[in-house]
C-alpha cells in the first residue's frame, strides 16, 4: 500500500491520511485497513475508484492527536487471505512543551543555610525542541537556565519554585515545589530590649513551620532551659534576671538546626545605690565617698552634702581644689583632700535613669585630729619611730596634746609629736592623741603600732607527776612578735615542734602547740628520758634558745 499524509501534525487539529492500492479486488478477499488509531476520535472512510482516469483503494483517516501521540507509528496494512503488505507511519506531532517537572538536588535531608541546591527543569516532550527555560520563586522570575543553583542558600531563599518550558507553539509549566531552608531563627515580642514588668515572647521559628512535627530546646547563656513541641517561651513579667543571650535548636526527623543568640535586653530604674564613706588615718587627711548602683540604661550619678552638689558623673566643670571626681559606668567617686570638720555632714547619692531614680544617704563625722606614724604602723625593734598628732590648722591659741596607749595616758605637751628613738617591742600599742584649745577637743582615731621583735630567752619547765602513773611535763614558752616557732630536741632527737616537723619519735610522746607555747608531755617516764632538753625558738627577726636538765 501507500500512504499520503503530511510530514508533521499539529495537536489539536484534525489531520488526514490516506492509504491506497493501485489495484481493486471486487470479488476477492482483499481488505485494506489502518492500525494504531484512536477509534474514539477517529472516522475511517473509504472509496473505490474504477474509471478511465485510474484504477484504486483508498482508506482515509481522519484524525487529531495529542503530544502522546508523538513518534506513535500507524500502519497501513492490506491482507489477501493469509498474504499481507503494510506501510508505517512515524507520527511528529507539533505541541508546547509538556510534562514539565522540577527535580531538587539534593532531594533528602534538610536544607540549611549555606548549603549548595540545584533546581532542575525536566521536560517530558516536546517538539519541536525547547527553546527557552524561565524559573520563578513566589511568582517572581529569577532565571532563564534550565538549572537553577544557589550556591549559598541563605534563610530567605525558603519559597515555592517553578519552571517554564517554551517552544515556538507556547509553553508548559511545572508544578511548583517549596525548597524547605531549615534555619532556625530567634525574635522577641515586643522587642529585644523591654522594661522590667513587660510581658515578652521569645518565638523559634524555621520557614514552613506550619505542618511540621518539630522539637525546640532553649537555652540561656548555653545552659538548658527546657524543650518540647512549643516554639515559644513566655515572659508574663520580665525581670532583669531574665536578661541574657537566648538560643534555640529544632529538630525533625532529618536532622536539627541550631539558632544563633539573641540578645535579650532588660532595662529597669536604678536600685537603691550603695554609699560607702571612708575617712583614712594614715599618710594624709583624705576622706572617700564612693557610690555604686545596679541600673540599664546605666544612671547618671549625684553626689551632694546637706543640698549642695559636690560632685557628679559627666559634669564637664572642674572640681573644687581639694576635691577630686572619678566616674566610671555606675559608679562615682569623690575624694576630699585636708578633710576637717567642715566636712562633715550628711551625703548623699542619687542615681537616675529613664525609668526612674534612687538614692541613699550616709552621716559623715570628720575628726579634728589625726595620728600619723612614721615610718610605718608595723616596724621591726630598733626603728626610729614618729607619732605625729595632726589638728585641723584653725585651732585658736597655742594647743596642748595628750598621748595615749591602750587607752592609759603617757604624757602632754604643746609638741605633736611622740618620737621613739629605738622603739622596744614593750612600746608596741594602740595609741590615740587629743588635741586641746580654746576652741574645744578633739582625739584622733586609734591606731596600733606593731614592733617586730626577735624571740626573748624562752621560759623552759618541767614537771614530773607520779600519781596515777610516771607523767613527765616539759614546757617551753616565749615572747616575740611575730609568733615564734618552737622545737623541743633533746640530743639529735627531736620530740616537737610548733609547726612543720615529722610526728613524735615515740607513742608515749604527746605534743601540744599553742602560741608562742610548746608542752610536751612522755607517759610512763623511765631512765632514759632523763637528760638535757633544748628549747629553740625562732622568728623572722631572730632567734633564742633555752636549756634543761630533766630528771626521772
Amino acid at each position: 500500500p501507500s500512504v499520503a499524509a503530511s510530514e508533521d501534525q499539529t495537536e489539536g487539529q484534525s489531520s488526514t491520511l490516506e492509504c491506497s492500492t493501485p489495484y481493486v479486488c471486487p470479488w476477492g478477499d482483499t481488505v485494506l485497513r489502518w492500525l494504531g488509531h484512536d477509534p474514539r476520535v477517529a472516522t475511517v472512510s473509504g472509496r473505490v475508484q474504477l474509471d478511465t482516469s485510474g484504477v484504486g483503494h483508498y482508506l482515509t483517516l481522519s484524525t487529531s492527536f495529542s503530544w502522546r501521540d508523538h513518534s506513535k507509528k500507524l500502519l497501513c496494512e492490506v491482507t489477501d487471505g493469509s498474504r499481507e503488505a503494510s506501510r508505517e507511519v512515524v507520527l511528529r506531532v507539533r505541541h508546547a512543551p509538556k510534562d514539565v517537572q522540577v527535580s531538587v538536588s539534593p532531594s533528602t535531608g534538610n536544607i540549611h543555610v549555606g548549603d549548595t541546591v540545584t533546581l532542575s527543569c525536566g521536560v517530558g516532550s516536546s517538539h519541536p525542541p525547547v527553546s527557552g527555560y524561565h524559573w520563578y520563586k513566589d511568582g517572581v522570575a529569577v532565571s532563564s537556565e534550565r538549572v537553577l543553583t544557589l550556591p549559598g542558600v541563605r534563610r530567605e531563599d525558603h519559597g515555592q519554585y517553578h519552571c517554564e518550558a517554551q517552544n515556538v507553539l507556547g509553553a508548559g509549566t511545572a508544578p511548583a515545589v517549596t525548597l524547605q531552608v531549615f534555619s532556625a531563627e530567634i525574635s522577641a515580642s515586643p522587642a529585644a530590649e523591654v522594661l522590667e514588668g513587660t510581658a515578652t515572647t521569645l518565638s523559634c521559628d524555621v520557614p514552613g513551620r506550619e505542618g511540621q512535627e518539630l522539637n525546640y530546646t532553649w537555652y540561656r547563656n548555653s545552659e538548658w532551659l527546657g524543650e518540647g513541641s512549643a516554639h515559644t517561651l513566655l515572659f508574663p513579667a520580665v525581670a532583669a534576671a531574665d536578661a541574657g543571650y537566648y538560643s534555640c535548636k529544632v529538630t525533625n526527623s532529618q536532622g536539627s538546626d541550631v539558632s544563633q543568640p539573641l540578645s535579650l535586653s532588660v532595662t529597669y530604674p536604678p536600685r537603691t545605690p550603695r554609699l560607702t564613706l571612708f575617712q583614712e588615718t594614715q599618710g594624709g587627711r583624705l576622706a572617700v565617698v564612693q557610690c555604686s548602683v545596679d541600673s540599664h540604661p546605666p544612671a547618671t550619678m549625684a553626689i551632694d552634702r546637706d543640698g549642695t552638689v559636690l560632685a557628679a558623673s559627666g559634669a564637664q566643670e572642674t572640681p573644687r581644689q581639694r576635691f577630686g571626681v572619678t566616674s566610671s559606668r555606675n559608679s562615682l567617686r569623690l575624694e576630699i583632700r585636708d578633710v576637717g570638720p567642715r566636712d562633715s555632714g550628711r551625703y548623699r547619692c542619687t542615681a537616675s535613669n529613664t525609668h526612674g531614680s534612687a538614692s541613699a544617704t550616709k552621716a559623715l563625722v570628720t575628726r579634728a585630729a589625726e595620728l600619723l606614724v612614721q615610718p610605718s604602723a608595723e616596724v621591726p625593734e630598733g626603728t626610729e619611730v614618729t607619732l605625729t598628732c595632726v589638728g585641723t590648722g584653725d585651732a585658736a591659741g597655742e594647743p596642748l596634746y595628750t598621748w595615749y596607749r591602750n587607752g592609759k595616758r603617757l604624757q602632754e605637751s604643746p609638741i605633736p609629736v611622740l618620737r621613739f628613738p629605738s622603739i622596744r617591742g614593750d612600746d608596741a600599742g594602740a595609741f590615740q592623741c587629743r588635741v586641746r584649745s580654746s576652741n574645744g577637743s578633739d582625739t584622733s582615731g586609734t591606731v596600733p603600732l606593731r614592733v617586730l621583735y626577735p624571740p626573748r630567752p624562752p621560759l623552759l619547765s618541767s614537771f614530773l607527776q607520779t600519781q596515777g602513773g610516771r607523767l613527765g611535763i616539759i614546757q617551753c614558752s616565749v615572747e616575740s612578735d611575730p609568733p615564734s616557732n618552737l622545737t623541743l630536741t633533746r640530743g639529735h632527737n627531736t620530740l616537737g615542734c610548733s609547726r612543720g616537723c615529722p610526728p613524735a619519735p615515740s607513742p608515749r610522746v604527746r605534743v601540744s602547740p599553742s602560741y608562742n607555747s610548746l608542752r610536751v608531755e612522755i607517759q610512763d617516764v623511765v631512765v632514759e628520758d632523763e637528760g638535757t632538753y633544748v628549747c629553740q625558738a625562732g622568728n623572722t627577726q631572730g632567734s633564742a634558745s633555752a636549756t634543761l636538765e630533766f630528771r626521772a
